[in-house]
């Protein structure tokens, strides 16, 4: 194997992705004071924003309107100090830990689950089951291994479906484990058929998919209470480029700047 052809190989999927490639686009011109090209690239985050924060206990529309004009004008105001995609990434679900403590949520059944959630389950429930992160992203941006990201999809399923891991043996636990990657997907057709035949006598992993797969619905019935609908988000476009006009931008030192241009490490402080 030639060596381009190993490189070409190693590149994720996410290089290559159109909405990707556009939003990147985007927040360059953004970083050179461009309002629209901001609210063009931001808009492609408004949803889970909108999402984390309900998850956070901001069920009343007007108050997360108003709070995430304050995250999107963060994210502004330090853009200088992102260079990809990840970075902007990256600083919004830091800039979003900051409302993990700042209410209490109180859902009620189906969804009472949801009030014992951490930053970072509401971060994954939002990003990878609300909005389709991939694996990748998330790992950028919560600063995670791929195995800690697996085991920590498998948890949050098990909070959300009432599963108490603890009270399963290391066999059990193993089970529930594959089930929750099998869902995730990246498994050969092969390989799937191979993992139902190993579980299909196994009562806690199979409770534990059919348990899954119903609340799905659920979440997505609830996903309609969280996001903004269309003239919501036009009315909070405009609302940002009035906002961002009047908001200068933060330059980071050169020293910042350059340690960001290999890993973002160097976060503002907020």
């Amino acid at each position: 194997m030639t060596l381009k052809k190993f490189r070409v190989q190693r590149l994720s999927q996410d290089s290559f992705s159109p909405e990707r490639r556009l939003v990147r686009s985007l927040l360059r011109k953004a970083a050179r004071g461009n309002l629209h090209a901001y609210v063009q690239a931001s808009s492609n985050y408004t949803n889970l924003i909108s999402e984390y924060l309900y998850l956070a206990g901001l069920t009343g529309k007007a108050e997360r309107i108003f709070e995430m004009k304050n995250v999107l004008g963060d994210c502004w105001r330090y853009l200088p100090y992102t260079r990809r995609v990840s970075d902007f990434e990256r600083f919004l679900q830091v800039r979003l830990e900051r409302y993990h403590s700042s209410s209490a949520p109180h859902f009620q059944e189906p969804h009472q689950a949801l009030n014992n959630l951490s930053h970072e389950g509401r971060f994954l429930l939002a990003a990878r089951f609300l909005n389709n992160w991939s694996h990748k992203t998330l790992r950028l941006a919560l600063r995670t291994r791929k195995k800690e990201l697996s085991l920590s999809l498998m948890q949050l399923r098990c909070l959300l479906t009432g599963i108490e891991t603890e009270k399963l043996t290391w066999v059990e636990q193993a089970q529930i484990l594959r089930i929750s990657e099998l869902l995730e997907g990246g498994y050969s057709n092969k390989d799937c058929r191979k993992i139902e035949r190993e579980i299909s006598g196994q009562y806690h992993a199979l409770q534990f998919k059919t348990d899954w797969l119903s609340y799905r619905c659920e979440l997505a019935h609830l996903r309609s209470e969280m996001i903004l609908d269309d003239s919501e988000q036009a009315e909070l476009n405009a609302a940002m480029i009035d906002l961002i006009k009047l908001q200068p931008m933060e330059k980071p030192r050169l020293y910042d700047s350059l340690v960001n241009q290999i890993s973002f490490v160097r976060l503002p402080l907020l």
